[in-house]
């Protein structure tokens, strides 16, 4: 039965080893450095991330809507990214992609 066991705790931590060489999702902050297009930089000091490694949420897209009645015109429900804005993502796909999920105050 030791033997067993041993082989056993040794094949837990290969398992646990690849799982956390894989970092399946991890949080992470970063910069907004330019909107058109979009380019983030990460706190971790790797290379700006390119508009098509980034997925933004509903949270942080710009969102307008036209007023009903009285005066009209539109109304921003939510403000979009801008330069110097900080965000909180997800980093997901093994870090090939981000999720911006809000801003910093």
């Amino acid at each position: 039965m030791g033997a067993l066991a041993e082989l056993i705790g040794v094949i837990q931590r290969i398992v646990q080893n690849t799982i956390q060489a894989m970092k399946l999702t991890d949080m992470s902050v970063g910069t907004v450095m330019s909107v058109s297009p979009l380019a983030i930089q990460t706190d971790t000091g790797m290379s700006m991330l390119p508009e098509a490694a980034v997925t933004l949420t509903d949270a942080v897209r710009e969102r307008i809507v036209p007023v009903q009645g009285g005066e009209g015109g539109d109304v921003a429900v939510t403000e979009g990214l801008k330069p110097g804005d900080r965000v909180l993502m997800l980093r997901v796909k093994n870090g090939n992609q981000y999720i911006v999920l809000s801003k910093l105050a």
